[in-house]
């Protein structure tokens, strides 16, 4: 597990935090104003507004409206200044005002126009790792640029204005990380403090950032608050950094841990928009984490992503960590049991809606995309298709004209095929296509199905299946052909689906011989080359059981949930006692037309 999706308190809104004079005096001294731009008439909202006394210590903070209000509030009588920050400008100070026991004051801030320029940093510059560093260097610059977005965040995290939907994603890849093995996600939502929460920064510091026993292994990734923790700060340098192959056209204020920290750590980048000054995302990876240097291989590691709101508050709204999967192998050379890497588990979570009093303020875009369409036989739009990525729960049923769209997705190679009714009930389903969905994509990748014929879909019914050798054994003598092909649909008494069932079909004509055991008790027992077929229901309650015995009857019945079926006694025979119990429907299938349905019913336990 990483940060948690924890409840948090329903949050006053920023409307009532500006309330009348009458009230201050519950809250101690308070300072309301506005942030004004240089022309002393237009508002300017989302800065940072924070008070701050002579000693530089700071005694309240919150984002102005878009209005420009604010409001401030300190339980200390005293001489103070307002200091006002957003994220590209310099920042503005008010001048030192005096506020007496009880006071409600107004002080009007008029911002500075001086904007901030990243676009001539260089990487080059500054390759000295720096712990807290001093004014005037361009590390310093950079952070201060990302403090701005980082304390707004934090800022919003404590206060828990807003009414988040998210979805959660855990995502089974493969050891490049490229290709999408399996993918399941929950929604959730409601009222909380943040949509991602780390644990406590100096918890964090004491422990680490990965907790790996041989029961669990638990990984974090950091927030705004921990990001501005004292402890965090204390612990871990800054520079520099640019990649123009990971993050084009940004500059990267990159940390590490420092020289002795010997916990699980992280060293990662906050990437940075030199022409707007905005703080984009951070990408980490783990250290130290004493794990076999095979698993250490993969991408490990993680990114969280932030995202600005219209009135100036900043939550992240997309966060992932990436954990190695191990598997253990013996090595030929040396026959000891060694780790390899079998893939990624990913784990995170995105942001789709937010809500506050004004309604809804921020709808996150559908990520990478699939597009397409399904067609019929006739190439017209085939309506209702169910298109799905395998090894996922994600999927989208075609519209009027066979069209469909499968949205917010990760960068990754996916399988996509679909299925229709008329297909179900053979449970065929067609050979899925390999899609990649490329980071950054500014159009969906596309993909057109075209649905088989009925002939096609029977004749590559049993394509998969292997087909037995035809076996002499009926009684006499005589082939067993198994060419057959049943298929049918397990419903309940009520008529509904019946699905992941398992239903059995057995001849009725076999060889009976005898099996003596040692302790020489005879078991008279039933002989064929292949003595049964075993098929489970798909979603819709659909079978299919290739290749059975033709031209003779099939005993077919539905096993009981719970009932253990042996594939191994399947091909060699089953007691004639196990068969006189069982509750079956019997058929022949004449091989001049070896498919046939026979739909099963079964009383709900």
């Amino acid at each position: 597990m990483r940060g948690s999706w924890a409840p948090g308190a329903i949050g006053l809104s920023l409307f009532l935090l500006l309330i009348g004079v009458g009230a201050s005096a519950a809250y101690g001294q308070v300072v309301r104003g506005r942030l004004l731009d240089i022309d002393g008439t237009t508002a300017i909202g989302g800065a940072m507004m924070s008070l701050v006394d002579g000693g530089a210590q700071e005694f309240d903070r919150g984002l102005t409206r878009q209005s420009g209000l604010y409001q401030l509030v300190t339980e200390l009588p005293g001489r103070y200044r307002v200091r006002a920050d957003r994220i590209g400008y310099a920042t503005t100070w008010s001048d030192y005002f005096e506020i007496s026991a009880g006071d409600t004051i107004v002080v009007d801030v008029v911002a500075r126009v001086e904007a901030i320029s990243l676009a001539g940093i260089e990487a080059e510059g500054e390759r000295r790792c720096r712990v807290r560093p001093e004014e005037g260097l361009a590390v310093t610059r950079l952070w201060d640029e990302a403090r701005k977005a980082l304390e707004a965040a934090a800022w919003t995290q404590d206060r828990g204005y807003y009414r988040y939907e998210m979805m959660g994603i855990t995502r089974e890849m493969d050891r490049e990380n490229r290709r999408v093995i399996s993918e399941d996600r929950s929604y959730d939502g409601g009222y909380r403090r943040a949509p991602y929460i780390s644990l406590p920064a100096e918890e964090l510091m004491e422990q680490g950032f990965a907790r790996l026993t041989p029961v669990e292994s638990i990984y974090w990734a950091p927030d705004a608050a921990v990001l501005l923790s004292d402890e965090f700060l204390d612990t871990h340098c800054f520079h520099v950094t640019r990649n123009e192959r990971r993050a084009p056209g940004l500059i990267g204020l990159a940390f590490q841990p420092v020289r002795g920290r010997n916990l699980p750590e992280i060293s990662g980048t906050l990437w940075i928009d030199p022409a707007t000054a905005q703080l984009d995302w951070l990408d980490f990876t783990y250290r130290n984490l004493n794990l076999p240097e095979a698993l250490m291989a993969g991408p490990i590691g993680g990114t969280v992503e932030f995202a600005a709101l219209p009135n100036g508050t900043w939550i992240v709204d997309s966060w992932r960590i990436r954990m190695p999967r191990a598997r253990t192998a013996t090595n030929p050379l040396t026959g000891q049991t060694q780790s390899l890497l079998d893939g990624i588990t990913v784990q995170g979570g995105d942001v789709l809606r937010v809500h506050g009093n004004e309604g809804t303020v921020l709808e996150t875009d559908l990520g990478g995309r699939i597009a397409g369409a399904v067609f019929d036989s006739l190439r017209a739009g085939l309506p209702g298709a169910r298109v799905y990525i395998e090894g996922t729960d994600i999927e989208v049923s075609t519209d009027r004209d066979g069209r469909f769209e499968l949205a917010r997705l990760e960068p990754g190679v996916y399988s996509v095929t679909f299925s229709a009714p008329y297909l179900d009930q053979y449970s065929f389903v067609p050979e899925p296509f390999e899609v990649e969905v490329v980071a950054e994509a500014t159009t969906p990748a596309q993909i057109n199905f075209a649905a088989p014929t009925m002939t096609r879909v029977i004749d590559n019914l049993c394509r998969h299946e292997e087909r037995p050798e035809d076996t002499a054994n009926l009684p006499g003598g005589g082939t067993l052909r198994n060419t057959g092909i049943l298929i049918g649909q397990v419903t309940d008494t009520t008529g509904a689906a019946v699905a992941g069932v398992m239903v059995r079909v057995l001849s009725r004509d076999f060889d009976v011989g005898q099996d003596v055991s040692p302790t020489s008790v005879v078991t008279r027992t039933l002989r064929a080359g292949r003595s049964g077929v075993a098929a489970r229901t798909n979603a819709a309650g659909f079978y299919r059981a290739c290749w059975v015995p033709v031209d003779t009857r099939l005993r077919v019945s539905v096993v009981n949930p719970g009932e253990e079926l042996d594939p191994a006694r399947l091909q060699v025979g089953y007691n004639l006692t196990d068969l006189i119990e069982l509750q079956e429907e019997t058929v022949i299938i004449p091989s001049e037309v070896p498919l046939r349905t026979l739909d099963l019913r079964v009383r709900p336990r």
